[in-house]
């Protein structure tokens, strides 16, 4: 229900959850049939959704797991709070999280049960006020710093990418603390984000890039840096993993090890340099990305997977930014090899049709896909696609999968699932067949 004259556009079946008129912004959650809650600013910002947990929880997951101990955080911008509640799950962390609209900070609630947890999580303190204003003024130090993904074209979010900005934040960090900043690409043309970089590089020349997801459709970069230190322990990362003390593994959000985790970098501080060299600062004096950043909502000139497999192309990360290569020459081989994989699994999916047939999807996916695992054997996420669609392949052609799920154990023999499967399905005596020379595993149902 809505009151008279409030403008709120439905879904067909859908309902309003709660709405609330501010001094500033009418903030608005609503429902569609399938049960999926919005939350909108105006009518007509989109701000997240009750269904996007794992992109929204691995905003939080990716810079917190990256910090050794994080003891206090900072996150700038709240949004359906999902990023933050997420973190603040953290028995041992202690979450402070600035948001302009106080309409915004209630209407969180509504999507909380998403995350679990206590509503009223005593290790989350809700502040309204300028993030702005409430970095510069705060005397309060923090290990972790994570600045939401603010829509570039929305009024005032331009300054919050500034030199000035980052300068600030980066005064605010602890020994030891990181800092990260997430960018929406899907509402960011290339020109506005080589202004941001070119403003985060000039504060953190160490700086790196990550991905917060492997989605073509919106792809969310993080720009992050630790001025302290710059460079990562693969067994610290695993170890950090192992002892996490989050009620969800960080595995349930795609994060299975340490190759995972630092598999998110995609660019490392000499290509963020590359890619800024020449753009304009956006700065306090200067704010570029106030007049550039509108034009792609009004008049977009490329699909947020262009820009993305762009910089994919143009970026590059060496093991040797990132870890002790001396150390462990073959852990830098193997990390790399995840980097390789990873490029060619996002590419792979740019020209997959969706199709309900899993044998239409198979004759798309399955060569690729493979390819991507042979690349890296630590590489998971093209793993578990090939496994959902052997178990659907199953009820048809049992021969087909049992093939599909032996060249999975073989590829990838640490995990179990599709030995299971394999069991599951009855495989009885095995069996060594020759494919185009080479002798391949088979199972016989």
């Amino acid at each position: 229900w809505a009151p008279p004259l409030v403008f709120i556009d439905l879904p067909a079946g859908g309902r309003v959850v709660g709405y609330d008129e501010g001094a500033t912004a009418a903030v608005s959650v609503v429902e569609d049939a399938q049960g999926v809650r919005r939350l909108r600013i105006d009518n007509r910002q989109q701000e997240g959704s009750s269904s996007s947990l794992l992109a929204d929880a691995r905003q939080a997951l990716l810079p917190l797991l990256l910090h050794p101990e994080p003891r206090r955080a900072l996150f700038l911008g709240l949004g359906t709070g999902v990023t933050a509640r997420s973190a603040a799950l953290d028995p041992k962390l202690q979450v402070d999280a600035v948001e302009l609209l106080p309409e915004v900070i209630a209407a969180s609630a509504h999507f909380a049960a998403a995350v679990g947890g206590d509503l009223q999580n005593p290790r989350l303190r809700l502040i309204a006020a300028d993030a702005r204003r409430f970095v510069r003024a705060s005397n309060r130090a923090y290990d972790l710093i994570v600045s939401d993904n603010f829509h570039p074209a929305r009024s005032g979010s331009g300054s919050l990418y500034t030199v000035e900005h980052f300068r600030a934040v980066r005064e605010r960090l602890a020994p030891g603390g990181l800092f990260c900043q997430w960018l929406p690409l899907h509402q960011l043309d290339l020109p506005t984000l080589r202004s941001i970089v070119a403003a985060f590089v000039r504060v953190n020349p160490g700086g790196f890039a990550i991905l917060a997801t492997n989605s073509l459709q919106t792809p969310v970069l993080g720009l992050l840096v630790r001025p302290d230190s710059p460079r990562f322990d693969l067994a610290g990362l695993q170890a950090r993993l192992d002892a996490s003390h989050l009620p969800r593994s960080p595995a349930a959000f795609g994060i299975d090890d340490a190759w995972a985790l630092l598999g998110s970098v995609v660019a490392g501080p000499a290509s963020l340099a590359a890619f800024a060299a020449g753009a304009p600062v956006n700065s306090d004096d200067h704010p570029v990305v106030a007049y550039l950043a509108p034009r792609l909502t009004y008049a977009p000139d490329s699909l947020p997977r262009d820009r993305l497999l762009a910089l994919l192309a143009e970026w590059q990360i060496q093991p040797a930014e990132l870890l002790n290569v001396q150390a462990d020459p073959d852990a830098a081989r193997r990390q790399a090899d995840y980097w390789t994989a990873r490029n060619r699994f996002i590419l792979a999916g740019r020209s997959v049709q969706p199709s309900a047939d899993v044998r239409q999807m198979l004759a798309q996916v399955q060569a690729p896909l493979l390819s991507v695992l042979r690349t890296s054997p630590d590489f998971r996420p093209a793993y578990d696609p090939l496994l959902q669609m052997a178990a659907a392949l199953a009820e048809t052609e049992p021969q087909q999968a049992v093939q599909l799920l032996v060249e999975l154990q073989r590829i990838q023999p640490a995990r179990a699932e599709a030995e299971e499967a394999l069991r599951a399905l009855g495989a009885g005596p095995a069996s060594v067949a020759s494919t185009n020379g080479q002798s391949v595993r088979t199972v016989l149902p």
